[in-house]
């Protein structure tokens, strides 16, 4: 038997033992552990879900109405980037509106939703939310008095 082959014996009887000791310390850890109760079940499984969906939030201005120039929020900078990829992202659309509307409190634009996906580690746009002009909405003459 050649030295490579003696110590690749070595290396997997090593080995061999490493995972009995694994699996006994498993067994024993299986013995230990109760059946966890139906809610903290349930509330797993939800967190699990929560973190495989990959759809988040971002808060954006639109600058110039036509959606040329965006501006995306950073709440921990205070501040806006230009890129999406410095945006913050908000698991729930309820917590970014809210953002949104506390960060344009006061200020002529409002700020707009975009929900996003974030597979493969890049950030990809979903769907936009549309921008009302100022002077939308219903158009009423003035009342012509005598």
């Amino acid at each position: 038997m050649t030295r490579a082959n003696k110590a690749l014996k070595r290396d997997r009887a090593g080995r061999d033992d490493l995972m009995m000791k694994k699996e006994r310390k498993l067994e024993e850890i299986h013995q230990d552990v109760e059946e966890l109760p139906p809610e903290w079940k349930r509330e797993l499984k939800r967190r699990v879900a929560d973190l495989r969906n990959h759809v988040r939030y971002v808060v954006f201005s639109d600058i110039g109405g036509k959606g040329r120039w965006r501006l995306w929020l950073d709440v921990s900078s205070d501040g806006y980037g230009m890129s999406i990829d410095q945006a913050t992202l908000f698991k729930r659309e309820h917590v970014a509106r809210s953002v949104s509307i506390a960060y344009s409190q006061g200020s002529r634009n409002d700020l707009l939703i975009a929900k996003i996906t974030t597979k493969n580690g890049k950030r990809k746009v979903l769907k936009y939310e549309k921008t009302e002009h100022r002077t939308s909405g219903p158009r009423r003459r003035p009342k012509h008095r005598a």
